[in-house]
């Protein structure tokens, strides 16, 4: 998966591939939902959106390498502000984890991102038991904790969700040997 990656939106047209993303990495949905991936990820993916933001500020793009789809992006467009976007899943597949194709995928996504004008900060939320495989990938990328964890239920999994944030321009990511915050339970 060292070749060139594209970027574009996903449709309905996608599910299949979508789904077996999902489904060949069932370690991520077991860590943040206490459950496997369900017949129905893909179609959700696309749809799901918090309660009051239009539909076309939702954008789930795909990242496609000469093997298909390698890696997905789940964009909330002006969420939880009209000045941020909220990267909601950004999932490798599972053949393709810790050979730069998160970053590269996320590269584009800035790329994305530069002509959305209005736009200043991205953020993710890290949930607390995905938290071992998520902050060191997110940390290499700029992103730091911007403040307490909150509670976050999904599934069977309760625990914490913390939110980091880098700015769109940042040019100096972080150091990959950044300290993370204690995590309480």
């Amino acid at each position: 998966m060292n070749g060139p990656l594209r970027l574009r939106r996903l449709t309905a047209r996608d599910l299949p591939a979508l789904q077996e993303l999902l489904e060949a990495d069932p370690g991520y949905t077991m860590r943040v939902t206490g459950e496997a991936p369900q017949p129905n990820a893909a179609a959700d993916l696309l749809v799901g959106r918090p309660p009051g933001l239009p539909p076309d500020q939702k954008v789930v793009l795909g990242a496609f390498g000469e093997d298909g789809l390698v890696a997905v992006i789940d964009v909330l467009r002006g969420w939880p502000n009209p000045v941020s976007v909220h990267i909601g899943l950004l999932q490798v597949r599972a053949s393709g984890k810790r050979q730069g194709v998160g970053r590269r995928a996320h590269d584009l996504l800035l790329a994305r991102v530069a002509d959305w004008t209005e736009v200043t900060t991205l953020r993710a939320a890290i949930v607390g038991s995905n938290a071992a495989e998520a902050e060191p990938f997110w940390a290499a990328l700029g992103y730091q904790p911007t403040g307490e964890p909150t509670r976050y239920q999904a599934g069977a999994t309760t625990t914490d969700a913390t939110v980091w944030t880098r700015s769109v321009h940042s040019k100096n990511p972080a150091p990959s040997t950044a300290q993370f915050p204690r995590r309480t339970r």
